[in-house]
């Protein structure tokens, strides 16, 4: 969920890159910093996830 906002974040700013149309090179720079940051947060993120679900899923065969 939180992914997906950050991709959501992404997408935005590439949109609006391609509605600009004054500065071309300004919005493009822009964009790369909004995705490079975005980028970064998931990578950081993406571990913490993946061990949750791992931990979540052995308290599941725990259980059963």
């Amino acid at each position: 969920m939180i992914e997906a906002s950050y991709r959501h974040w992404i997408k935005r700013a590439h949109d609006e890159l391609k509605h600009e149309t004054v500065d071309k090179d300004r919005a493009e720079k822009r964009y790369d910093k909004i995705r490079a940051k975005y980028t970064r947060k998931i990578e950081k993120i993406q571990p913490k996830i993946r061990d949750l679900t791992v931990l979540r899923s052995e308290l599941k065969g725990a259980e059963g």
